[in-house]
């Protein structure tokens, strides 16, 4: 049977551990049913590959403190079930930044906690989110399918948005708050175009899939301070002047929201795409 070596640092409970990786000289978390049973802190374990489920490494203490107040505080079934999204969406996106197992946990365990009070979830940007993070989503999905199959609670489809904000965010190793905020503005700048135009867009449009993808792009090279070339940019003013009145108050909400200057060059593909909508 092949095992590795560690050392025992701490047990939380009988499925997980935190051990030293003596091969590799690294802190890690294991998971694995029934891995710490007859373990003991501070002594050497040789530990069968075949008994992880799951491992992770452990950057600082901060993160493995704050894993260890989770796993206190939370159902194990809600770790386990927890453990599985992370591990599907590991093998269809690739790995993920260590600190999901700690904030999709907690989450998901709010999120529960939530509805077994009485509280509805709702996420006003799931129409957005589905078109921006697909792979995500679909696997958000699959989580709600897994959590209601397995502990008989269904979180709705607004927590599939919640779920794929927390995988994209882990995906691309940022902040999830930051994810919130970029979704949020692309809604608010969706509003301010249906006000300027004076109609509701069909989220399910192609059109529509097209702006929000072309915002996104533009929202990250404003917040990158990427420069675009818009040689049509004269043409496009003339031409366009209603949507460039539009155009002045998304300019106006991006600047304060990221505290930069937008150039014309990429206003003036945003318009483009306003003009579309006019159908």
């Amino acid at each position: 049977m092949d095992k590795k070596n560690f050392r025992v640092l701490k047990l939380l409970n009988n499925n997980i551990i935190l051990a030293f990786d003596i091969d590799n000289k690294e802190e890690v978390i294991l998971l694995g049913k029934g891995i710490g049973f007859g373990k003991k802190e501070n002594k050497k374990a040789y530990i069968s590959r075949d008994s992880i489920e799951k491992s992770f490494v452990t950057y600082d203490d901060k993160m493995t403190n704050d894993y260890f107040k989770i796993v206190n505080n939370t159902d194990s079934k809600v770790i386990e079930i927890s453990e599985k999204i992370i591990d599907i969406a590991e093998k269809k996106l690739g790995d993920l930044n260590s600190h999901i197992h700690i904030l999709l946990t907690d989450h998901i365990g709010f999120a529960i906690e939530r509805v077994n009070s009485g509280l509805e979830i709702t996420n006003p940007f799931i129409d957005e989110i589905n078109i921006l993070y697909p792979e995500e989503f679909k696997i958000a999905g699959d989580g709600i399918s897994l959590i209601k199959e397995n502990l008989d609670i269904d979180l709705g489809d607004g927590e599939v948005g919640f779920i794929a904000m927390h995988l994209h965010s882990a995906r691309k190793n940022i902040n999830v708050r930051e994810t919130v905020k970029s979704t949020r503005i692309l809604n608010e700048i969706v509003n301010i175009i249906e006000d300027g135009l004076n109609i509701k867009v069909k989220k399910t449009d192609y059109e529509y899939k097209r702006l929000i993808n072309h915002l996104q792009g533009a929202l990250d090279r404003i917040k990158n301070k990427k420069t675009i070339k818009n040689p049509l940019l004269s043409n496009i003013k003339e031409q366009f002047k209603d949507s460039f009145e539009i155009i002045e108050k998304i300019k106006k909400k991006i600047e304060e929201e990221y505290e930069t200057k937008v150039l014309e060059e990429e206003l003036g593909y945003m318009a483009i795409h306003i003009e579309r909508l006019k159908g």
